[in-house]
């Protein structure tokens, strides 16, 4: 399903590990959270289900015009959330006008009678610490902002506008026409973007999901007395009414003040008392149903679908005959579809999963697989396969045992619920309020009332070949048919008797069987005493060295325990790096599925990677954590590796390598920006050389080294008791090699970022557009980080404005500063289909001079509440134990022990002046004042461009080759 996201406002350079607890056990609100009060709008008198953890309080209302709002309140936060979903999408636009949905959205953005100025609603949440966005799905569209408590007033102002008020400027009509094509341009090339068009192409032509839904020039203009201004209002006029949306506000505000300010700013909307649009057509009839599709990727991806349309049965959620079979289906247990399927060397991952309304009429079930380079010369063998697992599960999988096993695991999370940030909370209950009933909005995906075994085997029934769509994607499909908007090529064929015949012969002797009970399932619920609050030193041994927190904010049975054998024998060489990805890929595909897969069920999550050594985490409920860690790292020193399985995984990661090539081009950017920071990173070319010289013997070798390097360091934040913490990392340890080689600490090295000189790299690349990063660099201190903060929340929002919807440069634009151990860095960045190299960083530096005029009319008090807003985001309290436990992680993995960076960078922040952001934009805009790395990649829509050189560049047209003359 499509979604998209618009108004990025940040980007981050690498990813942080996201450690996610799930919801819990219902529970009812008090009364006084549904109390009614005399504002003139009705208040539903069933109360919404809660998790008895849930603190909050919670009211539906619906407003006079019928536009229903959920109301949420929760004195601790601070900042305020509002979403809200009008119940339209891609199925609604006229097919003429592909993306009219959103390219609405987009229009919506730039101004409201009240609100006229364009880029000041952006202006307006960043300067108030906020976030905005929306997206456009198929059966609908929401739209969300968060600010600061003190401007939430004012936020619902302009918000609201949107929905009664908006200006729908033709003067605007070609930059958001483009801006529309930009992200199409962007994205397009992605293969799951491509693949997600062929559903379209190759189902009823017909339904509305055959039409083109991203919107391009040429679909977003205009077809003679039908012009595109028309259509767009017509389109709004037509379903943008309050019967058809649904709104969140979440506040610190009490029920009854929020229910003022819903009635004040949303009872504005106009009720046209549209009809909800149904979708009759069926998405799938025999003709669409059994057929097998062949699509030639644009990466080397291997994979195998089989896709099912299926009874819409979202209606069902309390009996979750989809969560049952997808339960089943992506079990790793032994001898189960996956597990088998593993063990033969013919995947490297399986899964199943199900959107019940996907098509309106119907609903999508999916079993996905990524193959290996056996498993695609064996694919017919995979797909009778799975065809035989769906088979045993009619026979016999329909047990009431598995669902006592489902309902205790979503119980355990329902129960155990965990906030997370407002922002995407509002944007959940918005969307989900177009789904399901508002008293079950919060409960809908952990309800489970009973077994029903009839709704469980009518899905079943249409799980079958005749119903199916088998996909075969590999780079030597044949294919016969080219798409209209993509690149994408495919062929259609039907799927006969001899062709499923053949597929079910080859598995007559392949033995299946159910999942098994699951081990990991918490029994012990208890909390332990927090002692305490910040990390504290409770073993400093030559072995081993644990640090340990316990939440002060949340009291219960969950944690988070790291692991991390600190060392550089990943990194030591092309070679080594290699290894490391090809041994997390053969761990990854053989060792850690089951266990994974099994700790999830049971709310237990797990993860290991090779970055500096190995590392590993576990969190969620800490009371079978130990058994967990310890199965792991047991299996993970065990496992072997055969010499079949050795060329798989070579295969896999030659394929990726070389698919790198195709990825989104700012992707690639920030991904070759990476390599040339870190000196210890390697070109892709050069990881390809290596591949062919790994044996078996040298990758085993590899991996006794990743173990008995480094001293075991545990970071340990949550339920955990002192002496059994203790006793658990002992015999962790006793799982090690005992002959251990301590060495100092590895950080990646960095290249020179003090000289003033530039390191420009200059790329040509396999994709259209051009991708540029101009970053520079200046020392770490609080003050420096602190500065730079601030004046990102003033940049950011003018070049964005400035780029991307005056200049219409690129749909993904922007500014950002970002900590890099001893550095700062502070980035322009942009994706473009309209200029080239050199004429970008021509406008990077026009807009750095416009923004040096407006900086200097910037006045103190302006400053002053930006500061504000920074650090309302630096000091809002922790929603979950993960958020709590961040900023003491971070300075764990950065051998910073005091724990005192995010105090010192709070302190910094409300020091930073006026003069101080000036001083700091100076030497940004200046050609040599700060160390500076450019990234230009070229995209063969602009061979002919030129690359943007300097008088004091260190040019780089091989990164492994600058690395090398460095050392």
């Amino acid at each position: 399903m499509r979604v998209t996201k618009h108004y990025y406002l940040t980007m981050t350079l690498c990813a942080t590990a996201v450690i996610s607890s799930g919801c819990g056990q219902q529970q009812s609100v008090t009364p006084a959270s549904t109390e009614v009060v005399s504002i003139n709008s009705t208040v539903d008198s069933n109360e919404i289900k809660k998790s008895v953890n849930d603190q909050r309080l919670y009211r539906a209302i619906t407003l006079d015009n019928k536009l229903e709002v959920v109301l949420v309140s929760d004195p601790s936060i601070e900042k305020s959330a509002a979403a809200l979903s009008v119940g339209v999408g891609s199925y609604q636009e006229p097919a003429e006008f592909g993306g009219l949905a959103h390219y609405l959205e987009h229009m919506l953005f730039l101004g409201t009678k009240s609100y006229p100025e364009v880029g000041d609603y952006t202006k307006f949440v960043i300067k108030n610490g906020g976030s905005l966005n929306a997206y456009t799905q198929l059966d609908h569209t929401n739209y969300m902002i968060a600010v600061n408590n003190a401007a939430y007033d004012e936020a619902l102002a302009r918000f609201s506008g949107f929905f009664y008020e908006p200006i729908l400027d033709a003067t605007y009509a070609d930059k958001e026409r483009n801006a529309v094509h930009s992200e199409w341009s962007m994205k397009g090339p992605n293969d799951y973007v491509i693949m997600g068009a062929l559903d379209g192409v190759t189902l009823n032509q017909s339904h509305p999901i055959s039409q083109f839904n991203w919107g391009n020039l040429n679909s977003l203009s205009d077809k003679g007395e039908r012009t595109l201004q028309k259509e767009l209002l017509a389109f709004y006029d037509k379903y943008y009414s309050a019967n058809l949306m649904k709104a969140t506000l979440i506040s610190n505000r009490s029920l009854d003040e929020m229910e003022k300010l819903a009635h004040k700013h949303f009872s504005k909307v106009i009720n046209k008392d549209v009809e909800k649009p149904v979708i009759t057509t069926l998405a799938s009839t025999d003709k669409e149903a059994g057929k097998l599709i062949r699509y030639l990727p644009q990466t080397e991806i291997n994979q195998l679908q089989v896709k099912f349309v299926i009874d819409n049965n979202i209606k069902q959620f309390e009996v979750k005959p989809n969560k049952f079979l997808t339960h089943l289906i992506s079990s790793e247990m032994p001898d189960t579809l996956a597990a088998r399927l593993r063990q033969l060397g013919l995947i490297e991952n399986l899964y199943a999963y199900a959107e019940p309304d996907k098509y309106g009429s119907q609903g999508s079930f999916i079993i996905h697989a990524d193959l290996t380079a056996d498993g695609l010369k064996n694919r017919e063998l995979v797909v009778g396969t799975i065809f035989k697992y769906l088979s045993l599960l009619q026979q016999k999988g329909v047990d009431e045992r598995y669902f006592k096993e489902i309902k205790q695991s979503l119980d355990n999370d329902f129960r155990f619920v965990e906030k997370y940030n407002d922002y995407a909370y509002a944007m959940r209950i918005a969307a989900g309020l177009q789904k399901y009933p508002a008293q079950s909005v919060l409960s809908s995906g952990f309800d489970y009332a009973r077994f029903d075994a009839d709704a469980v085997n009518q899905v079943l029934s249409q799980l079958t070949v005749d119903n199916a769509r088998v996909l075969y994607i590999d780079k030597d499909q044949p294919v016969d048919t080219d798409m209209e908007n993509f690149k994408g090529r495919y062929k259609v064929e039907p799927i006969d008797e001899e062709m499923s015949d053949s597929w079910l012969a080859q598995v007559t002797s392949i033995e299946l069987g159910l999942p098994s009970v699951n081990r990991m399932m918490p029994e012990n619920f208890d909390v332990v005493t927090a002692k305490y609050s910040s990390p504290k030193l409770i073993v400093n041994s030559e072995e081993s060295e644990v640090y340990l927190t316990h939440s002060q904010l949340f009291s219960q049975p969950k944690g988070y325990f790291a692991l991390k054998l600190n060392s550089g024998v990943d990194k030591i060489s092309a070679k080594q790096q290699v290894m490391a990805q090809l041994l997390m890929k053969s761990w990854r595909n053989n060792v850690l599925p089951e266990v994974k897969g099994e700790a999830r069920a049971a709310g237990i999550y797990l993860g290991v990677w090779i970055e500096n050594g190995l590392s590993a985490w576990v969190s969620g409920f800490t009371d079978k954590q130990p058994a967990l860690l310890k199965t792991v790292l047991t299996q993970l020193q065990s496992a072997s590796i055969t010499d079949v399985e050795l060329q798989n995984l070579k295969a896999a990661l030659e394929a990726e390598l070389r698919s790198n090539q195709k990825q989104i081009v700012i992707q690639q950017s920030f991904n070759a920006f990476n390599k040339l920071v870190n000196s210890d990173q390697f070109e892709d070319a050069s990881l390809l050389a290596q591949i062919d010289s790994i044996t078996t013997e040298s990758l085993l070798a590899f991996k006794n080294e990743l173990f008995k390097n480094g001293k075991p360091r545990v970071f340990a934040y949550g339920n955990y008791q002192e002496e059994q913490l203790a006793t658990t990392v002992k015999q962790v340890v006793n799982l090690l090699p005992q002959e251990r080689v301590i060495e100092p600490t590895y950080f990646s090295p960095l290249i020179d970022l003090t000289s003033k000189s530039i390191v420009n790299l200059q790329a040509d690349i396999d994709m259209t557009d051009v991708g540029l990063v101009d970053a520079k660099f200046t020392e770490l201190t609080p003050k420096t980080a602190a500065t730079a903060m601030v004046l990102q929340n003033l940049l950011q929002p003018s070049a964005f404005n400035q780029l991307r919807t005056e200049e219409q440069l690129g749909y993904s634009v922007g500014f950002y500063s970002q900590r890099m151990r001893e550095h700062v860095s502070m980035a322009m960045y942009i994706q473009s289909p309209v200029k080239g190299p050199d004429a970008l960083l021509t406008r990077f530096n026009a807009f750095k001079n416009q923004f040096s005029k407006e900086l200097s009319t910037t006045t103190s008090d302006s400053i002053a509440a930006i500061k504000d807003s920074v650090l309302v985001g630096l000091t809002q309290p922790p929603k979950n134990i993960q958020e709590e436990a961040r900023p003491s992680y971070k300075d764990w993995l950065e051998y910073k022990t005091d724990f005192v960076s995010h105090e010192q960078l709070i302190a910094a922040v409300k020091q930073v002046t006026l003069e101080d952001v000036q001083a700091l934009f100076v030497e940004l805009a200046a050609e040599d004042k700060l160390a500076r790395v450019v990234v230009q990649l070229r995209g063969t829509e602009f061979k002919d461009s030129k690359f943007a050189d300097f008088s004091q560049q260190k040019k780089v047209v091989s990164i492994d080759e600058f690395h090398q003359q460095k050392l």
